[in-house]
Formats: C-alpha cells, sequence, structure tokens
C-alpha cells in the first residue's frame, strides 16, 4: 500500500534570458533522490529545471512520504561546474508539515501539495514548502562542487547535441552570484494597514507575493490592520475588499524592486515597519506608504471581485 502522503516535486530557477538561452540560470541533473522518511522512493523531475524563483510551472509524477532530505547532483552550465546537494530536512518540522492546512476561503484549507526546490548560482538552493496556493520556504541549502567531474560529464552529455565546451561558450557568466537571491532572503518585521474613505469598506484578505518565493494569505475580517510579522519584502500585494451588495474588488500592487530595497536596506530586521494602503472612495486608487511617505510602485490593478466572503454584502 502506498503511504497516505502523496504530494509533488518541482525545479526552478531564477528567470533570466542571456545570448540566445532564455533560461540562462537552468540547471540539468544528473540524480535527483529525495529522502524520505518511511523509505519510499521520490525523486525531482527528469531533465532540467524550469519556471521562475519559487515557481516551476510544471507538473511531475506524484511521490509519497514523509520526505527527510536530498541527494541531488546537478550541473550548472552557466558556471561550468557540477554540483552535489546532500541534505536532511528537520524530520520534526516535515512530519508536522505533512499533517498541517492553511486556510484559502471561508470553506477550505490546502494540505501539503510538494516540495519546491530553486537552484541560484554558487551552489545555493532553497527549498520551499507547498501547500497549493501557498508557499514557505523550508531552508537555503548550499551545494558542494564537484571536481573530479569527468564521469559525470561523459554521462550528462552523452545524448546532448552540444558538448560540454559548446554549451559553457554559449552560456559561461563569469560573475554569476547568488547575492541578488540571498537578498530577497533577509525578512524585516513589518504590517500592513489599511485606510479609506468610506466606512462601508469591507476588507476581507491580504495576498502576499514575496521576493523570496514564499507566497502567503492574511484573513482580515473586522481588522484593518495586519499582526507585526517578519517577513521577507513583498513583490505584489492583494487585496479584496467590499463597499456594498454588488461593489466588490480586487486590487494588486506590483512594488518596483529596485525602490523597495533600496528603502529597507538601513533597516534592522528586528525594527517595527509600516506599509499603508489608501483606498478612494470610489474604489478607483490605491496607494502605497511606507511609514507615512508615499512609496513609487510599478503599477496599481484594479478589478471587479469574483470570490464570495461569509461577511459579503450579498449574502445578508
Amino acid at each position: 500500500m502506498r503511504n497516505k502522503y502523496e504530494w509533488d516535486s518541482y525545479t526552478c530557477q531564477p528567470s533570466q534570458q542571456h545570448k540566445d538561452n532564455e533560461n540562462i540560470f537552468r540547471v540539468e541533473f544528473v540524480r535527483g533522490n529525495i529522502l524520505t522518511l518511511e523509505g519510499e522512493p521520490a525523486s525531482l523531475p527528469f531533465g532540467g529545471s524550469s519556471g521562475r524563483w519559487g515557481d516551476s510551472g510544471k507538473s511531475w509524477t506524484s511521490q509519497h512520504g514523509t520526505p527527510i532530505g536530498a541527494d541531488v547532483i546537478y550541473y550548472a552550465g552557466y558556471e561550468d561546474k557540477f554540483y552535489h546537494l546532500k541534505v536532511q530536512f528537520p524530520i520534526e518540522e516535515m512530519k508536522k508539515a505533512m499533517d498541517t492546512t492553511y486556510r484559502y476561503d471561508d470553506d477550505s484549507y490546502e494540505k501539503f501539495t510538494g516540495l519546491i526546490f530553486g537552484f541560484a548560482p554558487q551552489g545555493m538552493v532553497v527549498v520551499w514548502k507547498e501547500y497549493m496556493f501557498f508557499r514557505i520556504e523550508l531552508g537555503r541549502f548550499q551545494a558542494q562542487v564537484i571536481a573530479n567531474d569527468k564521469e559525470l560529464e561523459k554521462q550528462l552529455f552523452r545524448d546532448w547535441s552540444m558538448n560540454r565546451k559548446e554549451v559553457a561558450e554559449r552560456d559561461y557568466l563569469p560573475d554569476a552570484s547568488c547575492a541578488k537571491w540571498d537578498m530577497y532572503r533577509k525578512r524585516y518585521n513589518f504590517r500592513v494597514k489599511m485606510e479609506n474613505e468610506n466606512p462601508a469598506l469591507r476588507l476581507f484578505r491580504y495576498c502576499f507575493t514575496n521576493y523570496n518565493g514564499e507566497k502567503d494569505i492574511v484573513f482580515m475580517p473586522h481588522r484593518p490592520t495586519t499582526n507585526y510579522d517578519n517577513r521577507a519584502l513583498p513583490q505584489i500585494l492583494e487585496l479584496d475588499w467590499e463597499t456594498a451588495a454588488g461593489e466588490s474588488f480586487r486590487g494588486n500592487i506590483f512594488l518596483n524592486e529596485k525602490i523597495i530595497f533600496e528603502k529597507f536596506k538601513n533597516f534592522k530586521t528586528e525594527d517595527k515597519q509600516e506599509f499603508e494602503i489608501k483606498i478612494s472612495k470610489d474604489n478607483r486608487i490605491l496607494e502605497l506608504y511606507l511609514n507615512n511617505e508615499p512609496i513609487e510602485v510599478d503599477s496599481v490593478r484594479i478589478y471587479e471581485g469574483s470570490v464570495s466572503y461569509k461577511d459579503s454584502y450579498h449574502l445578508k
């Protein structure tokens, strides 16, 4: 009988184009074993990584058991290096993770649906726990360069149309660094507060899509302000609200990476910061403030809402 835990494995890498290669940071796998507490065989998808940081965009055969580690060998063409990732995950944390659920809406909770492995330069590997729409970082791990790699080269390149030298000539990036993705992981103590000009406004939830690959949802019934929490900086802030029956809205605020990290670079991680969202009375304008000062963002979009909540006007 199969173990009761069923989930998917995913791989990803930073998304960046270089020359003729649309996914310059893609890595190729020689071995992709995931270790499980029960001894169930589990693995990463065959081939190479895909998608963008924190999001693979591809599905794979379901895996089983409680994942407690990984034994992975991969090739990073942009560095022309083979790496070995051999790590153990915190067993008690993973046992708990398999039975944890996250609230998605008024009636549904999402269970553990997968592990996402992200491969960045210099052997940096980040692993996220996935609960359908939620992503929570499990940890950052360090893969080691394999010095004697001739047999691995033969194994990987034997069926390729390009040899190792040709791949390196096309893809090699001498200054490839993981610093940017380590910067994304830095956490700050902040909350999000809402101010609006319409006393009838009902705020239902915030959704955080963060630069570090995490994604979280915070429900807000009867509270205009989240609790202070240590989070990575948001890339997208999404919120759902209503002002009357038939007046449901979803707003997306797309932050500017350069501006937001410049603002936070001198803040201590333990200091309290506050984002403030202001919604106009006619629901047409969303503005973002940081510590009472307006902050420039890439764009703001407001849509007609399509999700019903138990406190919605039209259900009364």
